[in-house]
């Protein structure tokens, strides 16, 4: 894999061309062993941005990245298996079903059949953006987007699956409803907030649509 480095600032680096597998080798050994030096890291969705205490730890930063890289990272941890369940109502899946040239239970049956990789976290808190949708249901995304989407709406966009977590406009299309919250905003307001707790879902993590019939 050809990885790019790229100074990002006085003290950050940004790395680039990241495949899920050693993006999430890397954020397992930044969070046990991290180098002199490091701060903390910021998730893209191919690649990863490493923010350091001064400039003067860039170079340090380097050396450690391609000692690593030449010896090989532990695979990542086993990723867990989120289900979500979903009933499938939205108001686009006839419209999906039309433009896919197929029945709504087909659309529905290769929806909830796949099995998809949280790659990014999107627009808004908790959205994940999902890998893995069948090719054929790539659908760009609505020439006017919505001006309110409840949150827990199941969608589809571009190649990516994803499931909203805020009341927001969106041009998503919608297939179907969660009542699995992605982003609880009470937990958020508490003195010392728990990320693991105020997210349902976390990069890396493996999701399954649950038909609820």
């Amino acid at each position: 894999m050809d990885l790019k480095l790229q100074s990002y600032g006085e003290r950050a680096i940004l790395i680039q061309n990241l495949d899920i597998t050693l993006q999430s080798s890397l954020v397992s050994l930044l969070q046990v062993s991290p180098p002199v030096g490091f701060v903390e890291f910021v998730l893209g969705y191919d690649n990863l941005m490493i923010v350091l205490n001064s400039a003067a730890d860039l170079g340090a930063f380097r050396t450690w990245l391609t000692d690593l890289l030449e010896v090989g990272l532990d695979p990542p941890v086993e990723p867990r298996l989120i289900e979500v369940p979903t009933r499938y109502d939205g108001e686009d899946l006839d419209w999906v079903a039309k433009q896919s040239h197929l029945s709504v239970d087909e659309v529905i049956a290769i929806h909830s059949g796949a099995e998809y990789r949280v790659r990014m976290m999107g627009f808004a808190p908790g959205f994940p953006y999902l890998d893995g949708l069948d090719p054929c249901l790539y659908l760009d995304r609505r020439a006017s987007p919505r001006n309110h989407i409840e949150p827990g709406s199941v969608a589809i966009g571009g190649s990516h699956a994803g499931i909203y977590s805020v009341a927001s406009p969106g041009g998503w299309h919608l297939l179907g409803r969660t009542e699995l919250p992605m982003f609880r905003p009470d937990l958020a307001r508490m003195n010392e907030p728990d990320p693991t707790k105020i997210f349902t879902l976390r990069i890396g993590d493996r999701v399954k649509f649950m038909n609820l019939g």
